[in-house]
């Protein structure tokens, strides 16, 4: 007789929506990110020149997690110029599904230095320059933090280390998580994404997945 193990999942789906659920209660500036989400207005970043009060906007967005987040409008609005090809070419990609290819890595370690570097005085903030990316191109992105960085991967917090350590890592994590929707539920990889998705108010696995490591690594809830 042959007996067939079931599969254990590093990233079981359930995982992510058990998360979402959890992040709320232990974290009311989740909510600031949904309300910026919502006011911000998408068409103005479809050009390089985007208006000011839509810096103002997202700085207010990253204040509201950093205090000590100033931003230097005017180089940002230079810095987004430089790395508008990149948001451009990705603006609709999703990290579960992007071929990470080395001249993409390239440019995702380029365009997180440079975004890192817009709070200006010299100043280098890597976790605020994951999460101004993500607002830019909120399917692919993945917020992180020190404590994230830490628990995932090893090396600096720079471009380089989110680049080629961080983002194909969430992306392996992702597809382990919607092979179990799948295999689980017996449906399709893009049912499973949209079910997974609209699970949780149809959020980005991006956005989902940096909730998992929010509750799980910075906030220290280890058992989910």
């Amino acid at each position: 007789m042959i007996i067939q193990l079931q599969r254990e999942y590093y990233l079981d789906y359930k995982k992510l929506i058990e998360a979402d659920k959890l992040y709320y209660r232990i974290e009311p500036r989740g909510f600031n990110y949904d309300g910026y989400m919502k006011r911000k207005n998408w068409n103005a970043w479809l050009s390089p020149n985007v208006p000011f009060e839509e810096v103002e906007l997202l700085f207010g967005f990253i204040k509201s997690w950093d205090r000590f987040f100033q931003g230097d409008k005017d180089l940002f609005l230079e810095i987004y110029k430089e790395v508008f090809p990149l948001i451009t070419m990705i603006r609709n990609d999703k990290i579960e599904e992007s071929v990470l290819s080395s001249e993409l890595t390239t440019e995702v370690r380029r365009a997180f230095d440079r975004i890192a570097d817009c709070p200006g005085g010299g100043r280098y903030e890597s976790t605020d320059a994951s999460k101004i990316l993500h607002t830019l191109v909120p399917g692919f992105f993945i917020m992180w933090d020190d404590k994230i960085k830490n628990g995932t991967v090893q090396g600096g917090s720079n471009g380089a280390v989110y680049a080629i350590k961080f983002l194909p890592k969430m992306q392996t994590e992702l597809n382990e998580a919607i092979e179990s929707c799948m295999k689980e539920r017996t449906i399709s990889r893009e049912e499973a994404t949209e079910n997974i998705s609209n699970t949780c108010h149809g959020k980005t696995l991006a956005k989902l997945i940096d909730e998992y490591n929010y509750v799980k690594y910075t906030k220290g809830y280890s058992e989910i």
